[in-house]
């Protein structure tokens, strides 16, 4: 009777032993699983959290910036696919239909374009010499770029953050919560509400609509300068 009432008694031991280990997990589960606390952003005024997300992009390591312009104006990019770093730049830009490959590194700018660019831009002369080579462009012309800086990016964004009024409304951007502030004429930066206040979709109004999403706010690949380009930097 007592090896009987040890064997049964065994069951009874692990199934409390197994009881104790599920509470155990879950308390463990809910202690290390459960949502991040947010960085404060939904409780700042609209400008406010403008003002950070533009802040804290500045300053970080790098970023996978891709946007889109709704009826450019005049020469100005459509499309763009670039990664910024502190000191360098590289992806590809679209103008007038056609793509720019684009690397900037610190205050040289270099540009690889097919012939049917120069045909589209009216310069069918210089195709001859620069289709489908690299090319080190002069300051006037690489002035038209300097907006594709992680500095010169951040900054101008500031310009659009006076309008930023009403409520901060929480919500989430591809599964990670985030904040969404408004103006009234359709400008709208979404930030992130845990961790670093990096914005992760801008819309941008005014004369043409641009929408911006960033990701992967972290050191890029190091970028390089392009061999053997037709150097035009010193001209202009």
């Amino acid at each position: 009777m007592r090896a009987g009432r040890r064997h049964g008694g065994l069951p009874r031991a692990l199934v409390g032993l197994g009881l104790v280990l599920a509470l155990v997990g879950a308390a463990a589960g809910c202690s290390g699983g459960g949502d991040k606390k947010t960085n404060g952003l939904e409780g700042l005024a609209p400008a406010e959290v403008g003002s950070r997300a533009v802040t804290t992009l500045r300053t970080a390591p790098g970023v996978h910036l891709s946007g889109s312009v709704t009826s450019p104006g005049g020469d100005a990019p459509a499309d763009y696919d670039l990664v910024l770093s502190p000191t360098t730049t590289r992806g590809t830009v679209e103008e007038y239909g056609q793509q720019t490959q684009l690397v900037k590194i610190k205050a040289d700018t270099y540009v690889r374009r097919a012939r049917s660019y120069y045909t589209a831009t009216g310069d069918s002369a210089a195709a001859d010499l620069l289709a489908d080579r690299w090319v080190r462009l002069a300051a006037a012309d690489a002035a038209k770029y300097s907006y594709f800086t992680l500095s010169g990016f951040s900054d101008s964004l500031r310009s659009y953050l006076v309008g930023l009024a009403g409520k901060v409304e929480q919500e989430k951007v591809d599964g990670e919560r985030a904040v969404r502030v408004r103006a009234s004429d359709g400008t709208t930066f979404e930030v992130a509400n845990t961790g670093p206040a990096y914005p992760l979709r801008i819309t941008l109004a005014g004369n043409s609509t641009t929408r911006l999403r960033l990701a992967d706010f972290r050191t890029p690949d190091a970028a390089t300068a392009p061999s053997s380009p037709i150097d035009l930097s010193s001209i202009g």
